[in-house]
């Protein structure tokens, strides 16, 4: 099941992984959003998958920080 995460939830997880602001903006920018109800979803998924590519950070850190219960 595919987990989707609001952008707060987002830009939370990825400033406790160390990205800025700039940082953060471009990961969501290149992940793309789904529109549910008028609100911007993001899949962790794809988060995770490009968060990991971070010099700093290893693939299983960020991947332990997703949440792994559905937000929509």
């Amino acid at each position: 099941m595919t987990t989707y995460i609001d952008f707060v939830t987002a830009t939370r997880l990825l400033a406790a992984q160390g990205f800025n602001k700039r940082d953060i903006e471009c990961v969501l920018d290149l992940t793309g959003y789904h529109s549910k109800q008028g609100q911007p979803l993001w899949r962790a998924d794809r988060i995770e998958r490009l968060a990991g590519r971070a010099f700093w950070l290893s693939r299983q850190e960020v991947a332990s920080a997703m949440p792994t219960s559905a937000a929509a």
